[in-house]
């Protein structure tokens, strides 16, 4: 057995030293986890956990927030990995009811999601397959860094049932700012949180980053039509989109795809 601190917790969890049966609450851990060469360890997932596209295939016991407890006890995972944020209380309940659960920080910037996958690869015990893939992640995001006094100025919204932009300590403003953009909420504490249109009228983005539940013809017209109610017409020739939570997932693929696009519409 070995023992393995989580900083979260401020605590330690006793680990076989093969891993043998993972259950991933947090699409981001499951992402990992099959990127570091444990596929196959992973006996179920969230209804979310949809990269990389075998991970869909996975028996699914749960939401983003609830878990099928029962269906959780009979599988007697080595391990559950959760993340915090949306997922605080669902990691409280599991560990009250003596799970192994091994929560993962939010993404509050780039580099958080290449630690998570240091965190990810020490539970598994897989370090020399975690160092290579970080150092794979680090070494191909370097290649989309630009340094320049001029930044566009970038306003990113999500469709979560309403508007929902994203402040200073996100894994998103961070990208925008490391391929030489600027997120214009970046003096904003708050993580997420619901923008105020007339903000977003004064501080006059060059660029809206759109990214709804789903993109189709019909959807972007209606995107389109809904950002002009609320009175940022002059901004609709601005507008990019991105599919489902391309933006929103804190991955290793956030860093190979969403940088990557940052990269390319961002104009600098």
């Amino acid at each position: 057995m070995r023992r393995v601190y989580n900083e979260v917790l401020d605590d330690y969890l006793s680990l076989p030293d093969r891993v043998e049966r993972i259950i991933s609450l947090d699409p981001a851990a499951t992402e990992t986890l099959f990127m570091l060469g444990f596929g196959e360890k992973v006996i179920a997932t969230d209804a979310f956990s949809y990269r990389p596209s075998e991970a869909k295939r996975k028996l699914k016991i749960g939401s983003y927030t609830h878990v099928n407890l029962n269906l959780l006890e009979e599988l007697k995972p080595d391990i559950v990995f959760t993340t915090m944020g949306a997922q605080k209380e669902l990691t409280r309940k599991l560990i009250d009811r003596n799970f192994n659960v091994y929560p993962l920080g939010v993404a509050t910037s780039v580099s958080r999601i290449l630690n998570n996958v240091i965190l990810v690869s020490l539970v598994v015990n897989a370090h020399n397959v975690g160092r290579e893939l970080y150092q794979s992640l680090l070494l191909y995001l370097m290649g989309y860094r630009r340094l320049t006094n001029k930044r566009p100025k970038i306003y990113v919204e999500f469709d979560l049932g309403g508007p929902i932009s994203c402040g200073y300590a996100t894994h998103v403003s961070d990208a925008i700012n490391l391929v030489g953009g600027e997120n214009i909420f970046d003096d904003i504490s708050d993580a997420y949180f619901t923008p105020n249109d007339n903000d977003v009228i004064e501080r006059n983005p060059d660029l809206i980053v759109y990214e709804p539940k789903r993109l189709t013809d019909y959807e972007k017209e209606r995107i389109l039509n809904y950002i002009e109610k609320r009175g940022l017409g002059k901004f609709k020739e601005k507008v990019v989109f991105t599919v489902g939570d391309f933006l929103a997932h804190q991955g290793p693929s956030f860093i190979t795809d969403g940088v990557k696009f940052l990269h390319s519409v961002i104009p600098c």
